[in-house]
């Protein structure tokens, strides 16, 4: 009798333990899930994405503007973003996850976005270090103070412009005149820059110009039809 009590005693014991080994491996395995799921939810979270602003895009199969598309995507819509192509001059192309498991790539235009980006690292650093890592970001021009003095038309020179662009730039001025200043009595010339870079993205600066020798009315133009 006290061997068959034993015997039922040590098998409910194995039992219960076989229990607790299956119930700890799915507690285990459970966990594991649940991290997995987790990792994923933050790394959508984090991840780079580009939002929709303008009212609607293209959603081509290639990086280029003859390409067959897809559809469209619309404002509000986020993707996340798998790769760029930068190599146009004109477009900033978005290969993202499109739909689903799709991948499609969107333009966004250099000189006015058709995308605002999302946990993008790159421009993040950028921020903090002042360097611009796409290039439809216009150049960055500065001078460091508000008139330019030089002794005539022939001695203007780029040397106290600080410009920042990563891509070749070219520089080109216009000098005008404005004949009844709102802030002061006398005459007044002003220098208007125009940069560009390589891409076509361009940002002009205008400053007083202030000269020893005045230029002659014809090497100059009319304040009024300056284009800012």
């Amino acid at each position: 009798m006290r061997s068959k009590r034993k015997k039922r005693r040590v098998k409910r014991i194995v039992t219960l333990v076989i229990v607790l080994l299956i119930l700890g491996g799915f507690g285990f395995a459970g966990y594991k899930v649940y991290d997995m799921i987790k990792t994923h939810i933050e790394e959508e979270k984090n991840a780079w994405k580009i939002e929709i602003i303008t009212e609607s895009v293209n959603v081509r199969n290639d990086h280029n503007a003859i390409a067959p598309h897809y559809g469209k995507a619309y404002k509000g819509e986020v993707f996340k973003v798998v790769e760029t192509y930068r190599d146009d001059k004109k477009f900033v192309w978005y290969k993202v996850k499109f739909r689903g498991d799709m991948e499609a790539w969107i333009a966004s235009d250099r000189n006015n976005p058709y995308v605002k980006e999302i946990n993008n690292k790159e421009i993040e650093e950028a921020e903090e270090s002042s360097e611009h890592p796409f290039e439809y970001v216009k150049p960055d021009v500065k001078f460091f103070s508000e008139d330019y003095y030089v002794k005539d038309i022939n001695s203007i020179t780029t040397d106290h412009l600080d410009i920042y662009d990563d891509s070749d730039y070219t520089i080109k001025y216009e000098v005008y005149y404005e004949e009844k200043p709102l802030d002061r009595d006398e005459p007044q010339y002003w220098i208007q820059w125009v940069v560009t870079d390589e891409f076509g993205n361009t940002t002009k600066k205008v400053q007083r110009i202030i000269f020893e020798v005045e230029p002659q009315k014809g090497t100059v133009k009319d304040f009024k039809k300056m284009k800012r």
